[in-house]
């Protein structure tokens, strides 16, 4: 009998028959809008801080680009060590009566909810340094932490790479209709208040959280996870304090296991990739309203009509959906970076020569750095569900929500450092901030905006190449691994894999197979028999 499907009233398998538990047929595009529709819960937080909150800040609060950037940092390294922390517990909650009623995963993401309205306390102008990194701290906190669990739900709604594939790609088509938005709403909002009125930002803000309160509910009620029943409890247990020689865990304990996610060669590699990129987009995101107003005069609703034109997000998710199955991520990740660097060297020349025609070379740099960017965007996050599944090969463990938490966290330190760099470097060159509008700035400043903005950017994504020239997980490379550990899964001995199945687990993996402890036990099974 489907274990989930099982109805004993014994306190704890009987919740395996929720519909949360359930898979209700097959993942098509339906059932991606409903798991994807979640992605502006950090849309409508991240994508507008990202665009707009430093040029709040030191245009309407009165704060310095340095201390708006340590607002950032503080958020984002409490950020980091919060989501550490969410992993173990989205993980670990089904232990308790709550978690087994509302899911490991979807208890966290019912609560997201009401949890997107906080962002809203961002945006009120004329208030003192210590209001804003609260609401930051407290906004930034909750919008990563109860996004780790819903991370993982690829991982355990399908173990099919087109699924999981149709699964990222919707999820990224949404994610770029909304970062569209963060874009568009602001600079419609603008043409309808002078230039030295914060009203459209609060207004923005607004629309944004509510719309995300039903979207959230929606993705609650549309997609499943994996129940764990008493009897796989009690097997976990077990091998936790096998692994931990007996005893409880403890921080020591856990801190080893975050650690050890570092073991695995494609997630090492793709926390390169991913962090050296996300660094870049930080830059270009903190500096790029400063470009347009301050170096080349032009308006904030110019910066939000270039910042819109993400829109060609929609098919360039689609078909990069479509060519990732058909090449390896690693190739599709360097035709990305190149456009990426094409625009960076646009925004140099217009910024120094200011050419005849400026709004079209802009236009053309902007093109090209948003398909760059929605690869950057698409390709981590549709790589990232196979990678607890490499790990599984060598630990026989799922640790999707481990991973989730180490990645989220490692993510979140290197943009409060790439905010923060930014910003002191801005203080560096003698910026000037203002509580009524946008003020002129020294030559100084300008050419610092300028080199973060064009330099900066260039210089993350070269080592991002660098990194994704070393990665090796591609359809064909995880169909051989998936393979193999169907195979140890099912008593399969590790004396019989093929020689180019050891060769591409080690490869991905970067663990020797011979040295993997977890699946001998099939070979002394064997022996015994």
């Amino acid at each position: 009998m489907d274990e989930n499907k099982i109805n004993i009233n014994d306190g704890w398998d009987q919740y395996a028959s929720k519909s949360i538990y359930q898979k209700r047929g097959k993942i098509g595009i339906g059932r991606s809008l409903g798991f994807g529709v979640f992605s502006f819960f950090s849309i409508s937080m991240q994508g507008l801080v990202g665009a707009w909150l430093l040029f709040f800040y030191t245009t309407f609060c009165g704060l310095s680009a340095g201390q708006g950037a340590t607002i950032f940092l503080i958020g984002r390294v409490a950020d980091g060590l919060a989501s550490l922390v969410m992993g173990n517990i989205s993980d670990n909650i089904y232990k308790y009566k709550i978690g087994r009623i509302f899911g490991r995963r979807h208890l966290f993401i019912l609560a997201a909810a009401p949890s997107v309205l906080i962002a809203i306390t961002l945006w009120v102008a004329g208030m003192n340094y210590w209001y804003y990194l609260i609401t930051y701290l407290v906004t930034t906190v909750l919008m990563s932490v109860l996004q780790i669990p819903w991370e993982t739900l690829p991982n355990e709604m399908t173990k099919d790479y087109n699924e999981r594939t149709k699964l990222s790609t919707t999820r990224m088509v949404i994610a770029g209709l909304g970062n569209m938005l963060a874009q568009f709403v602001p600079a419609q909002l603008f043409h309808f208040f002078p230039k030295t009125s914060p009203t459209p930002y609060l207004i923005m803000q607004v629309m944004f959280s509510v719309v995300t309160f039903f979207l959230v509910l929606i993705t609650y009620k549309t997609t499943w996870e994996h129940f764990v029943t008493k009897a796989e409890a009690k097997k976990l247990e077990a091998q936790a304090l096998e692994d931990n020689n007996g005893k409880k865990a403890t921080l020591k304990s856990e801190l080893k296991n975050y650690f050890s996610t570092f073991r695995i060669k494609s997630f090492r590699t793709h926390m390169g990739i991913y962090l050296s990129s996300y660094f870049a987009t930080i830059l270009w995101s903190t500096t790029f309203v400063y470009y347009i107003v301050l170096v080349l005069g032009k308006t904030t609703s110019t910066s939000g009509f270039l910042q819109s034109l993400s829109i060609v997000s929609v098919p360039v998710t689609i078909l990069a959906g479509i060519i990732v199955t058909k090449i390896s991520p690693r190739a599709l990740y360097l035709f990305g970076y190149s456009l990426i660097l094409l625009s960076a060297v646009d925004w140099a020349f217009v910024g120094m020569t200011k050419p005849v025609g400026m709004m079209a070379w802009l236009v053309i740099g902007m093109l090209c750095y948003e398909v760059g960017l929605y690869i950057l965007y698409f390709l981590p996050w549709n790589v990232f569900p196979f990678i607890p599944d490499i790990d599984t090969l060598v630990t026989g463990k799922n640790r999707a929500g481990l991973f989730a938490s180490v990645m989220v966290f490692i993510n979140q330190i290197s943009q409060g450092l790439a905010a923060v760099v930014a910003g002191y470097l801005l203080d560096l060159a003698g910026f000037r901030q203002s509580t009524g509008g946008a003020v002129a700035q020294p030559a100084s400043a300008t050419h610092m905006i300028l080199f973060l903005v064009s330099g900066g950017v260039g210089i993350m994504i070269l080592l991002a190449m660098f990194f994704a020239s070393r990665f090796h997980v591609s359809k064909k490379t995880f169909n051989i691994l998936a393979g193999e550990l169907s195979r140890l899964q099912d008593g399969g001995s590790m004396a019989e894999v093929e020689p180019n199945t050891k060769a591409v687990c080690e490869q991905l993996t970067g663990v020797d197979y011979d040295s993997i402890e977890f699946w001998k036990k099939n070979d002394h099974k064997a022996d015994s028999e």
